[in-house]
């Protein structure tokens, strides 16, 4: 889904002020989801990238039974758009890809996506092979210092073809419904018209796309 970066990168050659808001936005913040929003010629591009913290209640390599179970049930909650977000049912789209998995450290893990063409259903592929790594014990003055330099961080990436463009102006997201720890989405957004930014709280869970 390269487009989305050259769409989003247009918007900080126009503004520089976004540009070093978006900046501000990279910066790897508990509560705080990122958004980027791509809209042109009826394809829909979004990617989401949510601290693990707020998906699963925890930032660390998952190793237990309960922990990857809790990673793999994100995933599979992430694989069906609806959960996270809903576009216009006048648009008229329809769901072309999707790609999640969780970041950690130098590690991609628990990858899954699909594809989908036409009104045909695909199989849907998945990677989920556990990863064998080195881990090495912490007592417990090391430990807290491990926690805290380890970030894990869930990516989702959706694309949609829409029949009426004009008819994506809110774009909702059940995404806080799912995941009670998260409490916010910096977005931004850019479409044939404008470009924009805009902070997506718990309480207002929509987009209005200007």
């Amino acid at each position: 889904m390269k487009p989305i970066h050259l769409a989003l990168a247009a918007i900080s050659l126009a503004a520089p002020a976004l540009a070093q808001d978006t900046r501000e936005m990279d910066v790897h913040v508990h509560g705080v989801s990122t958004a980027e929003i791509a809209i042109e010629h009826g394809v829909v591009e979004i990617n989401i990238h949510a601290p693990g913290m707020d998906i699963v209640g925890f930032e660390y390599e998952a190793s237990s039974a309960e922990d990857k179970d809790a990673v793999e049930a994100a995933i599979r909650t992430m694989l069906v758009p609806e959960n996270i977000v809903t576009l216009p049912d006048a648009a008229g789209c329809r769901l072309t890809e999707v790609l999640a998995h969780l970041h950690s450290g130098d590690h991609d893990h628990d990858d899954a996506d699909a594809h989908m063409e036409g009104d045909h259903d695909h199989e849907e592929h998945a990677d989920g092979e556990e990863h064998d790594h080195d881990h090495e014990e912490h007592g417990e003055d090391g430990g807290d210092q491990a926690d805290e330099a380890q970030h894990s961080e869930f990516h989702v990436s959706y694309a949609f073809a829409c029949e009426e463009e004009d008819a994506l102006t809110v774009l909702g997201f059940p995404f806080f419904d799912e995941f009670e720890n998260a409490q916010e989405i910096e977005a931004q957004y850019v479409t044939e018209t404008g470009a924009g930014q805009a902070e997506i709280g718990r309480d207002a869970p929509e987009l209005t796309l200007e």
